[in-house]
């Protein structure tokens, strides 16, 4: 009988790990491999142009909101480091995201179905002028209810150019998700904005 490459290369692993004998199977395992959930958006805040990371997810440019519009940023102004020779950003494999950045906005809103969303948004202090703890902070609210309190990225980064994740989950009932960046000292930033379905 003639096998396919694809089993095989599995008749193989099998055999390597010890559950294949003289040939017959003799137990399979079903292993479940984690994955994040589906995007409704990634959005590399601050980019004027669409970037593909490390693993292969497209990341929106970054725009305002408009009247109509299904999703934008509520004021503020953007930044890309990059012209001034900032290329390496730590603790991360995509430093694409970190090196644009919004900043100074009200927040950002995206149209989405009603539910409950993984959120994940991507800091790294990339501004020079900010030189240590307590610097700037800001806090964030999404859906009217505090998420991140006095976020001081320099500190939880452990210093400038250094990227940081904070996750967490909301439920949206009224087909928008609204997150306010409130300041504290200095002006609020923030590099990317992940929406997965959760």
């Amino acid at each position: 009988m003639q096998m396919d490459r694809k089993a095989a290369t599995l008749l193989f692993l099998l055999a390597v790990s010890g559950l294949v004998v003289g040939g017959c199977v003799r137990e399979v395992h079903v292993v479940k491999i984690p994955e994040w959930p589906p995007a409704l958006y990634r959005v590399n805040c601050g980019a004027t142009e669409p970037y593909k990371d490390s693993a292969g997810n497209e990341w929106l440019a970054d725009q305002e909101f408009a009247q109509g519009g299904k999703w934008g940023a509520l004021n503020g102004m953007t930044v890309d480091r990059r012209p001034g020779g900032l290329n390496d950003i730590e603790d991360t494999n995509d430093d694409v995201i970190y090196l644009t950045e919004r900043y100074s906005m009200q927040g950002y809103r995206f149209e989405v179905p009603n539910g409950r969303y993984l959120i994940r948004l991507h800091f790294a202090e990339t501004y020079e002028g900010i030189t240590g703890e307590g610097m700037r902070l800001f806090s964030v609210d999404a859906e009217g209810k505090t998420v991140l309190k006095n976020l001081d990225v320099y500190k939880e980064a452990g210093g400038r150019n250094k990227a940081i994740v904070r996750t967490f989950v909301v439920e949206v009932s009224d087909g928008t998700f609204d997150i306010t960046f409130v300041p504290n000292v200095q002006n609020p930033e923030v590099n990317g904005i992940e929406i997965l379905k959760n």
